[in-house]
């Protein structure tokens, strides 16, 4: 028996052990980068299982954590049915969920019109997200973050970053981009620490026939502040609109997303997030070995850092003049 279908045949003994039978059709989802994915259907009904690839990511205990408290606050989230992080027949672990009703956005060829109303309702919904609050900053677990300050948080990050981009990115380089965001996230500790979903773009949105939305895979669930979630919207918005959808999508967006929380300084803290991003997603293009996508986010790092002087400059300059 090869490596798939030995993986195949634990997918089929976990359905079992939970279903009680087999699967009227069952699939390997393609493409699937972090864990292995597979849909199938059981009487009729449509089921995600996702087999872990790591024992320490998603956080143990994070995603029942997670939709607990979206559904204690009268927000959509898929269905779970099982969740293990140490079951004999799969020791990473592995999630069952139903699968929700609709089809991803990022499999519907939108107009401008459809795609101004996909914004403003996850504009909507993320502001409610963003009520949940979350004890601490970082990686949830069970529900309690580890970091008692944001900027703990991302100093940790810049450390492991100091570890594994020793040969994409010199020493002084990454020192300096350290000082820049860690200076502006300093500033912003304020912000109360909330639920965020961590990979918002369009493939983790579910358009449902009413339409109506759903966010899905919350793998990457943190505990930060709501302009962290923001942001990490808008940097995929970055890599995947031109720039004159960029500019709409992301004004259309703001402009119905609903904070009492230092709304007007939201850029300054979204360009050193930038910063960030660029870094986190630099280190995932050596994972899997892709140099087109490490080129690109290397060539990208400068600009963004260039971005972020520029806008703060105008941001204080626009304080002094009031």
């Amino acid at each position: 028996m090869d490596k798939a279908d030995a993986a195949m045949e634990t997918v089929k003994q976990i359905i079992r052990k939970h279903f009680g039978c087999d699967t009227d059709e069952i699939g390997k989802k393609p493409n699937a980068t972090n864990n292995s994915v597979y849909c199938f259907t059981v009487a009729g009904d449509r089921f995600f299982l996702k087999l872990y690839r790591s024992k320490d990511w998603p956080e143990a205990g994070k995603i029942p954590f997670v939709y607990q408290r979206l559904s204690q606050n009268n927000l959509p989230c898929p269905g779970l049915i099982a969740y293990s992080r140490d079951d004999e027949t799969y020791p990473y672990g592995y999630l069952i969920e139903r699968q929700m009703q609709g089809t991803a956005a990022d499999k519907i060829q939108l107009d401008r019109e459809q795609e101004t109303r996909l914004y403003v309702k996850l504009a909507e919904q993320l502001s409610s997200v963003h009520g949940i609050r979350i004890k601490n900053y970082g990686y949830i677990g069970r529900g309690v973050a580890c970091y008692d300050s944001l900027t703990d948080f991302f100093e940790d990050e810049f450390d492991r970053f100091d570890a594994a981009l020793k040969d994409a990115v010199s020493e002084i380089q990454l020192k300096k981009l350290k000082e820049k965001v860690l200076h502006t996230i300093h500033k912003y500790e304020d912000l109360p620490s909330v639920l965020c979903h961590g990979d918002l773009s369009k493939k983790n949105i579910i358009l449902r026939d009413n339409g109506e939305i759903s966010l899905i895979d919350w793998d990457d669930a943190m505990a930060l502040n709501w302009m962290a979630d923001v942001s990490r919207l808008t940097f995929w918005m970055k890599q995947n609109y031109n720039g004159q959808e960029y500019a709409l999508f992301r004004r259309i967006f703001l402009d119905n997303y609903c904070t009492s929380h230092r709304k007007a300084d939201f850029d300054i803290f979204e360009n050193a997030y930038h910063i960030y991003a660029t870094l986190d997603f630099l280190l995932f293009s050596q994972k899997v070995g892709s140099m087109e996508m490490e080129s690109h986010f290397k060539s990208y790092l400068y600009g963004i850092y260039q971005d972020t002087e520029r806008i703060e400059e105008n941001h204080n300059r626009e304080k002094y003049n009031d």
